[in-house]
């Protein structure tokens, strides 16, 4: 099946006509007609049936038109990429982090990031740490965002600073002291299990400390839901202080005991951020995590304020 094919069979789709789907692609009706036939002979089975002086799709074509879609946005993309490659060479990124960092870290590094260099476009995704750095490899990121990734030959990782665990729980809790960790696990326990890595690193911090026996009362399995919960009362979750400042929910947090914290951390190949505009974001994304750990609970106890 040629790109030309694909083409002809999502303009006919979207226009439900050889006519409109005609003025789409500009070119005439008869014209469209004859690449409409070529396409199907070329394919071996029918595209539309005409119903009542109406096309209408076969079910192959309904098949072919769901993957074509995909492919046809990728195209799209493709061709705003080459745009902007031609138009700012070294002003294009491709920045990759967790889901966690996507709703906390990320939009404050992009607004302001984007107030010292709007001449620089920015693509952003989210993906789990195996798959930022698999992207990476095949140079699908310029930059990957996570939490204490493992290490991976061939690819740099700097730490941006760490975000400390914390507690958090229903709003109505004005405690400013600090919680064990055994505590928190024996009481109404929410965990986000190990998939993630915050998730991941709370099971080993509970394996050092003698406490994985204690079964969670509820597995959120994603660290939005587990906060969510404990903004109802349901239970208390252990999750990272950029992300228990994130959600509609009001929550309250308070630190733990033992103090733990983990890093966040900025990736990309060995040699290739190299970009004005890269070294930048990074510098952003540093200054960012800086910012945001300076609102940290302290040791000696300053109210951590409840956040939305």
């Amino acid at each position: 099946m040629r790109l030309r094919h694909i083409e002809i069979l999502l303009a006919i789709m979207r226009t439900g006509s050889i006519s409109r789907a005609a003025e789409l692609m500009c070119i005439s009706q008869p014209a469209m007609s004859k690449a409409l036939a070529q396409t199907e002979h070329g394919l071996g089975f029918a595209l539309f049936k005409r119903t009542n002086n109406r096309l209408v799709p076969t079910r192959e074509a309904e098949i072919l038109f769901a993957e074509s879609h995909k492919l046809q946005s990728n195209i799209e993309s493709l061709r705003n990429l080459a745009r902007n490659l031609a138009s700012q060479p070294q002003g294009y990124l491709r920045v990759g982090c967790l889901p966690s960092l996507g709703v906390s870290l990320i939009p404050e590094a992009v607004q302001q990031f984007r107030l010292s260099h709007p001449e620089v476009s920015l693509r952003i995704q989210t993906r789990h740490t195996t798959e930022l750095i698999t992207a990476l490899f095949t140079r699908d990121l310029d930059i990957g965002v996570g939490v204490e990734p493992p290490r991976s030959p061939g690819i740099t990782a700097v730490e941006l600073g760490r975000t400390a665990l914390v507690c958090v729980g229903p709003p109505g809790d004005d405690s400013t002291e600090p919680i064990g960790m055994e505590e928190v696990v024996t009481r109404d326990w929410i965990s986000i299990g190990s998939v993630d890595p915050l998730g991941e690193f709370i099971r080993r911090e509970l394996e050092t400390l003698g406490l994985d026996g204690h079964v969670a009362s509820i597995e959120a399995q994603t660290w939005y839901v587990a906060r969510a919960l404990a903004a109802r009362g349901v239970g208390l979750t252990l999750i990272d202080e950029l992300s228990a400042r994130m959600g509609a929910d009001q929550v309250s947090v308070r630190p733990v005991l033992p103090t733990l914290s983990m890093g966040v951390y900025a990736l990309w190949r060995d040699g290739e951020l190299e970009s004005n505009a890269g070294k930048a974001f990074v510098d952003m994304l540093r200054a960012c995590v800086e910012n945001m750990g300076s609102h940290a609970i302290s040791k000696s106890g300053p109210t951590f304020p409840i956040c939305a």
